[in-house]
């Protein structure tokens, strides 16, 4: 007997994934952000709530524990191309379970150093790398050779990305790109100061 097609979620099915970062994800509202192994580094930091050097090294070890569960996710994968073209960065579990927890650690840090302008910085950066994608490598430029005193302007524009590959589908992932202007809007409240140092995205949905 032939075996039946695996049934392909709908458009519909794809948008109630989301928006997955708001409202803020919490362990009283999603269990599995936090497991067996987290709970020596939760309880660190509710000794040390004050200590910027806790949460970085916290956030720090989450991001590149993701990175290595990505790596070998990649390996193994079995999302159908329709549907990871779709969802861009958010196509796996893993993916949509890690931007929960990271959201949920950024925000409880946030909540301590809300004036961190490095915090903010890499928060957004963060966010947006589960929205718009890969990033698209821009061209060196031969300012840094032939004019050293351009040097330092050049490394920092590199360091903001304009152009992306495979984001997250504007209408599928609409509240999720919503979810991520919002996360813009309250850094520029915070740091009205050095707003101009941040990447600006602006959505245009046709």
């Amino acid at each position: 007997m032939p075996s039946v097609a695996q049934k392909r979620p709908s458009v519909h099915e794809l948008s109630s994934y989301f928006p997955l970062t708001f409202p803020t994800p919490s362990p009283s509202t999603h269990p599995d952000l936090i497991t067996t192994n987290d709970l020596h580094r939760e309880e660190d930091l509710l000794r040390n709530p004050t200590s910027f050097r806790a949460w970085w090294t916290a956030i720090t070890a989450m991001r590149e524990n993701f990175i290595a569960q990505q790596k070998t996710e990649l390996l193994t994968s079995k999302i159908p191309q329709d549907i990871a073209v779709i969802l861009g960065p958010l196509a796996s579990p893993l993916a949509r379970l890690s931007l929960q927890r990271l959201t949920y650690i950024y925000e409880a840090a946030l909540s301590q150093f809300p004036n961190s302008f490095k915090l903010w910085k890499s928060y957004l950066m963060m966010r947006m790398s589960f929205t718009l994608g890969r990033v698209v490598p821009k061209k060196r430029a031969g300012g840094k050779k032939k004019f050293p005193e351009m040097k330092e302007a050049l490394e920092e524009a590199e360091e903001y990305p304009d152009e992306w590959e495979t984001p997250l589908d504007p209408v599928v992932g609409w509240e999720e790109w919503k979810s991520l202007i919002s996360v813009f809007e309250r850094a520029l409240m915070w740091l009205p100061k050095v707003s101009a140092k941040f990447p600006i995205v602006i959505v245009l949905c046709i």
